[in-house]
């Protein structure tokens, strides 16, 4: 068989730029998979509630928005969890949280999470989510500027 030249230089143009579409693959793969590894350190800080660690992953603007739209500041969150205005028992996701990257700079974590919340009062609440969360490489690291819960529609809770 006869490869035209247009074609043959295609080819070549194909093969030398694989190398450079793989390189290119591992870097976003090694970029999500730090953010989720940053995701999971958050969710066992909360879990803790160690607050000094917590205090480093979180952004200072960081933004923190409950399912029953309670928006908390850094130092609000922080705060509540210091005093035990509530405790998180459970936190996990029930799917693989997806990462969207924004160059290496920002990234997004979304997916459905079961969570268990543990009141003063002795009440228990065990809602089904769905969460957003946005990082940013801060300070060479990854941090949450901003986190978003919602109530997963009743489908999804099944």
């Amino acid at each position: 068989m006869k490869l035209g030249p247009l074609l043959l230089a295609g080819l070549v143009a194909l093969v030398a730029a694989a190398p450079v579409f793989a390189q290119q693959a591992t870097l976003a793969d090694g970029l999500k998979a730090a953010v989720l590894r940053a995701d999971e350190t958050r969710l066992y800080a909360l879990l803790a509630a160690d607050i000094g660690a917590l205090d480093d992953m979180l952004a200072p603007d960081c933004l923190y928005v409950h399912s029953n739209g309670a928006v908390q500041t850094k130092a609000q969150l922080l705060g509540a969890l210091q005093s035990g205005r509530f405790k998180y028992a459970a936190l996990r996701y029930t799917a693989a949280p997806q990462v969207r990257l924004y160059g290496s700079e920002a990234a997004i974590v979304t997916g459905p999470m079961q969570i268990e919340v543990r009141l003063p009062d002795g009440q228990t609440l065990k809602p089904a989510l769905v969460v957003t969360a946005v990082y940013a490489m801060l300070n060479d690291r990854w941090q949450l500027v901003s986190y978003q819960s919602t109530n997963a529609p009743a489908a999804a809770a099944k």
